[in-house]
């Protein structure tokens, strides 16, 4: 049975631009077992998963001992991978697949790269979901890369269901906001949004995300939109499902921005300058629109009435 390991530092985010990858691995492979290794804080993506066997914890970002290498080199060695797959250069990473016997290692050119069997180039303006799959290259697989895709389970639809039913928009279809942390997009620009789209969609209520890092955000916000209703997902299973009952979801960019891309629901993205356009989203795609902060400001600086253009564009 063949045996392949992918490798995916980062959050949520950067792990959904990774599925087309392993969704085209499981395809091309259906009987082989595809491990991943990712970050503690990643983990409960690949619940909404169909293509992996195994999640491995191990913690890319923080500083490792040698003993904390020498665990997860001692359990790649045992498990016998057949390939391994980095998406994100890394000198260490590199040497302990070097280490592992593993024979196809393969990435994208960077530090380490001598250590790899497969180099891969890498256009940093590509869509990153199709930057990754371009890995597969390494594997001989020449497909193009499909959209992100989840699986969504029932019981994750059905609290959907009983939070739109406790919202009361069962009936009315709703837009969802996912606003950030207090630090992103701030909450007077937020109000703006929110008070242009109900003087012309006025039966169409408007639902604010809830998380463990915006709650000053959100009080602010509700206290200049008292309109605003509130919606508390407890796992990236029920956030997801609620994005996808949604008709039109508008996000700061962050994890919950890919989810929209992967559920199909209307996106209005509000990018930062750090990365183009281009590398976050499937900007080809009609329904996806953004607006982006230029060269040297933040998202603090976007007018709400640049949003609201892109909104009410056709």
């Amino acid at each position: 049975m063949m045996r392949i390991l992918a490798l995916v530092p980062g959050g949520t985010g950067n792990q959904l631009l990774f599925f087309p990858t392993l969704d085209t691995l499981k395809q091309q492979y259906p009987n082989a077992e595809i491990d991943v290794v990712v970050e503690p804080r990643a983990i409960a993506t690949y619940r909404i998963s169909q293509s992996v066997n195994r999640v491995l914890k191990f913690d890319f970002s923080d500083r490792n001992s040698l003993a904390d290498f020498g665990n997860l080199l001692g359990t790649i060695r045992d498990r016998e991978y057949d390939a391994a797959i980095l998406s994100k250069p890394s000198f260490s990473i590199n040497t302990l697949l070097w280490l592992s016997g593993i024979p196809k290692r393969i990435s994208f050119a960077g530090a380490g790269e001598f250590l790899l069997t497969d180099v891969i180039p890498v256009d940093p303006e590509e869509y990153i979901a199709v930057q990754n799959h371009n890995l597969l290259i390494g594997l001989g697989i020449q497909k193009p890369a499909s959209s992100i895709k989840v699986n969504l389970p029932k019981n994750d639809l059905d609290w959907t269901s009983g939070e739109q039913k406790r919202l009361d928009i069962q009936k009315s279809g709703f837009i969802l906001l996912n606003c950030g942390a207090y630090a992103n997009y701030p909450a007077e620009s937020w109000a703006e949004i929110a008070r242009s789209i109900q003087a012309k969609l006025p039966d169409l209520p408007i639902v604010a995300i809830d998380s463990v890092n915006n709650a000053d955000l959100l009080k602010q916000f509700t206290t200049k939109f008292p309109n605003l209703l509130i919606t508390s997902p407890t796992d990236i299973g029920k956030l997801t499902a609620m994005i996808a009952s949604a008709n039109l979801f508008i996000c700061a960019e962050g994890d919950a921005m890919q989810l929209g891309v992967a559920v199909g629901t209307a996106l209005v993205a509000i990018l930062s300058s750090t990365i183009s356009a281009s590398a976050l989203l499937p900007i080809q795609e009609k329904r996806v629109k953004y607006v982006q902060a230029v060269k040297g400001q933040s998202l603090k600086d976007i007018p709400a009435k640049t949003v609201l253009a892109k909104i009410w564009e056709g």
